[in-house]
């Protein structure tokens, strides 16, 4: 019995030993947690809203994704629940869910430039002025760098020029334009170029200097304008055509643009245009791509894909337009830029006369001259069902002045006086045919076929009863009704009954 006790005794005084150590490790790891959260700097607070974890140990399995980098997390900033990494993830993901925007292209033809480097504005200068088709030449380059400011100030995806881009093909106007489209790029537009005509193995390549025109060095052939332009889309172009100096340039990857070289001028230069058998199987190639990608494709080209113009009938539309309207259908090209005509036209193609408007066909756009005030080029964008417009404006190249702070004062009041300046060449070639009326009733006829003429570059549109009931028509007819000009006055009437300056498709 005595055994008994004494082992019950030593039981419990096991027991209360063991109950005693566990009670002291109790209050050691208590105190230690107390003195950790109160310790300075080591303020990690868990709370309703935010948990901040210091080391990847204790971060739980569902907190680690996104939190960690080099296995350390970032500590969050003082009075901030919240990581840095974090704040720029958001930032992150704020920026990917900016909204698509399809691209918008500023299109424009015919600069023809004319450094002032190639003339002292002498006699010979002013001769050519005088006996042009109303370029203001003495203001090529200021028209031209508000081209250029203007593009950079409104962003297009590209800048695309379509042909005759300089004044006959003079290798220092090309050197010189080049430089100014450099300065383009390097603010951020991309310019897209092609030749026209006039750029390449020009024979008419001239300097004006005193009374004197005399022969310039021009490019002469492919190789030479590709050595200056390459920079201007070729480089960044997904395709070449090996035959020409056509190209194909993606602004993304569902909106292409065909640049097409559709010039002559490896064994002379002609005025007239054609596309190659061999660039015609090259942009077929494309075309195909284009379809596989679900991309639409933009043909740009200098020469016209249409009969355009009843005032202007030779030399303009491609020699082989039929071939070119064929491959185009074939994969439904909804639109064709070009220039060359010096008249703003739009026009659609269509299989037969009188087919419903809404049949399908090609339409074609030719871009007004540059070089010929209102100075006008094209925008075109695609719009939010993927489908294409199309709107001319008209450079301020008033604006672009009085930022240079120009005196000049038909820079300065450019919209009105670039037209006026226009009209007065056209005004001093009439004055030739010598009509037998006053200086007033000449100066009637002059001044409305003058008006008319501007208009019609322009693609603005004209109003027949209007123009035929005026007294200026009425002195051409009484006057002078076998003159060439009455008859050129009915074609621009028949061709701008409409506008030709706003598209839609």
């Amino acid at each position: 019995m005595r055994n008994v006790i004494h082992r019950f005794r030593q039981a419990v005084k096991y027991v209360t030993l063991t109950m005693l150590f566990l009670a002291v490790i109790a209050v050691t790891v208590f105190l230690v947690r107390i003195s950790i959260e109160l310790e300075p700097g080591r303020g990690y607070e868990e709370s309703r809203e935010t948990k901040v974890w210091e080391t990847k140990e204790t971060v739980p399995e569902k907190e680690k994704t996104g939190q960690e980098e080099n296995g350390e997390i970032e500590r969050y900033e003082s009075g901030e629940n919240c990581y840095v990494k974090q704040e720029q993830e958001a930032e992150e993901e704020e920026e990917e869910s900016v909204p698509y925007v399809p691209p918008s292209v500023m299109l424009a033809s015919d600069l023809h430039y004319l450094s002032p480097s190639s003339h002292d504005g002498g006699e010979a200068f002013w001769n050519l002025v005088e006996k042009d088709d109303g370029k203001p030449s003495q203001y090529s380059e200021p028209m031209v760098d508000a081209l250029l400011e203007e593009a950079v100030k409104t962003r297009p995806d590209a800048l695309i020029l379509a042909g005759d881009i300089t004044h006959n093909g003079e290798k220092i106007n090309h050197l010189e334009l080049a430089e100014k489209l450099r300065k383009v790029q390097e603010d951020g537009v991309p310019v897209l170029v092609i030749p026209g005509n006039h750029d390449i193995n020009n024979p008419y390549a001239s300097v004006y200097f005193g009374e004197t025109k005399s022969p310039a060095e021009s490019l002469q052939g492919a190789e030479e304008f590709l050595d200056i332009y390459h920079e201007f889309g070729y480089d960044g172009a997904s395709s070449r055509d090996p035959a020409s100096l056509s190209y194909l340039y993606q602004l993304d990857s569902t909106h292409w643009v065909m640049m097409l070289d559709s010039c002559q001028y490896e064994e002379r230069n002609l005025v007239s245009g054609i596309l190659k058998e061999e660039t015609l199987l090259w942009a077929e190639e494309q075309l195909k791509l284009a379809e596989e990608a679900g991309a639409t494709v933009l043909p740009v080209a200098h020469h016209n894909l249409l009969q355009e113009s009843r005032l202007y009938k030779t030399e303009c539309t491609l020699e082989n337009s039929s071939q070119v309207i064929e491959l185009f259908e074939k994969y439904q090209i909804p639109l064709y830029i070009s220039g060359h005509l010096h008249a703003q036209r739009i026009k659609k193609h269509k299989q037969e006369p009188g087919m419903p408007e809404d049949t399908y066909g090609i339409t074609e756009i030719v871009l007004g001259p540059y070089s010929i005030p209102p100075c006008q080029y094209g925008w075109m964008r695609w719009n939010e069902e993927d489908r294409m417009e199309f709107d001319t404006r008209e450079t301020d190249v008033s604006g672009w002045a009085k930022e240079q702070g120009s005196t000049d004062e038909n820079l300065l009041n450019f919209d009105q006086a670039g037209r006026e300046l226009v009209r007065q060449v056209v005004r001093n070639q009439l004055e030739e045919e010598h009509f037998s009326v006053s200086q007033e009733l000449a100066d009637r006829m002059t001044g409305l076929y003058s008006n008319l003429y501007v208009d019609y570059c322009a693609g603005y549109p004209i109003d027949r009863a209007l123009v035929t009931s005026s007294q200026g028509y009425g002195l051409w007819l009484r006057v002078a009704s076998d003159n060439r000009y009455v008859k050129k006055m009915d074609e621009i009437l028949d061709d701008n009954r409409m506008e030709h300056r706003t598209w839609r498709q």
